[in-house]
């Protein structure tokens, strides 16, 4: 194919990331006055599907663990720049609770009928009076529920990326489904199985692929596509990136998905 012909920029960066934790020297490592507890990061992202979902886990984390404790907590919906109630749908525990020399634990959140394709950022907060200058005292987790889709039959796809040397183009079916509440078209194990790719059509016609991992390679691992297109009677007409995140680029192509005859 001749995605292969055109990699280019292809590089390794690899990050290596050491954490140590010294429970016999405790002291040494945590001199603080309050208990030192803290959010292992301080942003979060959850993404469920439109059925079956139910809930996710947060990590807290403390640094003097030797007697239990229960700590309150606090929770908002963060909409802009405000905070405000939280929704009957997402229910955040009032409060945490560390068995004796226990260093970490973790938050249910229950999320019931949110509503699809809307994120909501969901701000956990610790009392201050536990957390030292230094930890993370508020997290913010970004809860999205995707749409709900419904098959529209069977499609084509044409493919530059994929086709051989001396062809334009490659062509195969694909079963094509649409979100029930927006113009987003989902083709089924597009490149590969296992592998549904999302093409979002808005009101102006235009397309928006956003990065999404479609295919895997050999050496490399997941291939990610992202581009922009249009749609035009039935015709949805993009160029995509395919790229492995950290590493490089293959090049951009252009691919074209029939949508099936209503």
């Amino acid at each position: 194919m001749k995605v292969n012909k055109y990699i280019i920029g292809m590089f390794v960066a690899t990050a290596t990331l050491f954490v140590s934790c010294n429970t016999d020297n405790e002291g040494d490592i945590y001199n603080g006055t309050t208990m030192g507890v803290t959010f292992a990061t301080g942003t979060q992202s959850v993404s469920f599907p439109s059925t079956g979902y139910e809930g996710f886990d947060v990590e807290v984390l403390r640094a003097k663990s030797s007697e239990a404790t229960t700590i309150n907590l606090s929770a908002t919906l963060v909409v802009g720049d405000k905070e405000q109630e939280l929704p009957a749908s997402i229910t955040v525990p009032s409060s945490v609770s560390f068995a004796a020399g226990e260093f970490k634990t973790n938050i249910h959140v229950t999320v019931g009928d949110i509503t699809p394709g809307q994120n909501y950022k969901v701000k956990i907060s610790l009392p201050e009076e536990m957390v030292t200058i230094d930890q993370t005292s508020d997290k913010v987790i970004t809860v999205y529920r995707d749409y709900t889709f419904s098959s529209l039959g069977t499609g084509t796809f044409k493919s530059a990326a994929m086709a051989e040397e001396g062809e334009d183009f490659t062509t195969w079916e694909v079963e094509v489904q649409k979100a029930d509440q927006i113009s987003w078209y989902k083709a089924m194990n597009l490149y590969e199985k296992g592998y549904n790719i999302v093409f979002k059509v808005n009101e102006a016609n235009e397309v928006t692929v956003e990065s999404q991992p479609a295919w895997k390679h050999a050496s490399y691992g997941e291939v990610f596509v992202s581009g922009k297109g249009a749609s035009e009677d039935g015709v949805i007409t993009v160029k995509l990136s395919h790229d492995v995140p950290n590493v490089g680029g293959f090049g951009e192509f252009k691919e074209i998905l029939y949508l099936p005859a209503k």
